[in-house]
């Protein structure tokens, strides 16, 4: 997320902030990447909160600083099938790319993709773990054997799953005589700041019940200039 030093903060509270201010620091275009396993460690708070910001009518700010056009990246599935984690970003113009490990809890944002509303890659879940990481040490990507001969191999159609969705973000190689997959990386806008809502404590990483990859997801969004 970009940082945005004129957004609402009471003074005195540092980096510690509500969804509602922390859903103000993203802007159009931005890349927002999300974490947590099913319902357990999603951030679901801010999920409402970036939703409703980009619903509301009364938002007069200029376009190019609401949250449109979002590429979304995420790992395992977040959702509980049905309204609730990912589906909250399920809105046309909202998300523009999205890149996921697993789409079988996101029905909202699977009708985007069969639509052909949005860009949409399927990606295996473990190599967007590592690729977090690798963003972090501020590699351009990520170097794996996974998913070779699979539908996320290039010549079998690269993990897009529509029309819509032309950019190849995997690339075939070959190091020492043996086949690759190249994983691109995508570039984040500033890590979220840690945030603490009443009745949400498990929306800040040290009290959450599993960091479920945050780390890497942290470290991400600090990589090196």
């Amino acid at each position: 997320m970009r940082d945005n030093s004129s957004s609402p903060r009471a003074p005195g509270r540092g980096k510690i902030v509500s969804p509602r201010e922390a859903v103000q620091l993203i802007r159009e275009g931005d890349t927002v990447a999300t974490g947590g396993f099913v319902g357990i460690g999603f951030p679901e708070e801010v999920a409402v909160a970036l939703e409703a910001l980009f619903l509301d009518p009364a938002d007069d700010r200029p376009d190019s600083d609401k949250p449109r056009n979002l590429t979304l990246v995420y790992a395992a599935g977040q959702g509980d099938g049905k309204s609730r984690g990912l589906n909250h970003f399920a809105h046309s113009g909202m998300v523009r790319r999205a890149i996921g490990g697993h789409w079988g809890l996101v029905p909202e944002l699977q009708r985007l993709a069969l639509d052909n509303q949005i860009e949409a890659y399927n990606f295996p879940q473990g190599v967007i773990t590592h690729l977090f990481r690798d963003i972090a040490a501020g590699k351009p990507g990520h170097l794996s054997r996974i998913g070779l001969g699979t539908f996320v191999d290039p010549r079998y159609g690269g993990g897009k799953l529509n029309a819509r969705t032309i950019d190849e973000m995997v690339t075939l190689m070959t190091v020492s005589g043996e086949e690759y997959l190249f994983y691109k990386g995508a570039r984040y806008h500033r890590r979220p700041r840690r945030q603490r809502h009443h009745g949400a404590r498990g929306v800040n990483v040290r009290d959450a019940v599993n960091r479920h990859g945050r780390t890497q997801l942290r470290w991400s969004g600090h990589r090196p200039s």
